[in-house]
């Protein structure tokens, strides 16, 4: 493994225990393969997103034990697989330019969703199924699918708040749905990618290690030793990633 492969790895591995814990692990990533690896911003970003499915498959593997897959989970993962194919068509195709104004903008609201965001109670509503519902969850899909493949940043965080705040699914249901879904449909995007030549595969297989085990670790952190006086810390750190990740893009 030479050293730009391993610096890649260990930055998406602190990406992923961080992100975990606050949200927004791709900071750390993106500042890693951006700022100290000089990776182009489209190559950094599908990079990124590819390496996350070994995360996805760690939080299934021990999700599945306690929740179970739904019939309508399957419109989600059909309508949010288009999302990927779509979304990875605009991260391909999309204008350099444009798209670090979009990434700038997101590392910004990102930082000031962490700091700023208050918990909130359970939602004592229940997600209903019907027809209405069924077709409004398809095109939240749709949007969270390509957004994640397309802008990355943030993606995990937007989802969640639409699935809990719009559609009052339970916050770990909505987890389990996301992680269910993402580990069909990220693949696509990936497959995208690869395709357009935006994967190094020197780099992927280490870094998909590399997330899956910080997804196995950080689960465990959470439900042994949470602390919220690091959570703080964490959030505040955010601003110093933004910092540095703008040095690098302006």
């Amino acid at each position: 493994m030479n050293t730009a492969v391993l610096i890649a790895t260990v930055g998406v591995f602190i990406g992923e225990l961080y992100g975990n814990m606050v949200g927004g692990g791709s900071l750390v990533t993106q500042a890693v393969l951006q700022n100290i690896l000089d990776f182009d911003i489209k190559t950094a970003m599908a990079l990124d997103n590819t390496a996350v499915i070994g995360s996805n498959i760690g939080m299934l593997l021990m999700l599945s034990r306690k929740y179970k897959v739904k019939w309508w989970f399957f419109i989600f993962l059909i309508f949010q697989a288009i999302g990927a194919f779509l979304g990875a068509e605009i991260l391909i195709s999309i204008n350099p330019d444009l798209l670090k104004t979009i990434f700038i903008a997101s590392i910004i609201l990102l930082v000031a969703h962490n700091l700023f965001s208050k918990e909130t109670e359970e939602n004592k509503k229940e997600f209903i199924v019907n027809k209405k519902n069924i077709a409004l969850l398809s095109l939240a899909a749709l949007f969270t699918g390509a957004y994640n493949s397309a802008f990355v940043i943030g993606d995990w965080i937007i989802a969640l708040l639409i699935l809990t705040n719009i559609f009052s699914i339970k916050y770990h249901e909505a987890i389990f749905l996301l992680v269910f879904t993402l580990f069909f449909s990220q693949p696509i995007a990936a497959y995208k990618y690869y395709s357009s030549g935006l994967i190094d595969m020197n780099f992927l297989v280490p870094m998909i290690i590399a997330t899956f085990t910080a997804g196995i670790i950080s689960a465990f952190i959470l439900e042994k030793i949470h602390s919220k006086k690091l959570e703080t810390f964490l959030k505040y750190l955010s601003i110093g990633l933004v910092i540095y990740l703008l040095i690098g893009l302006i």
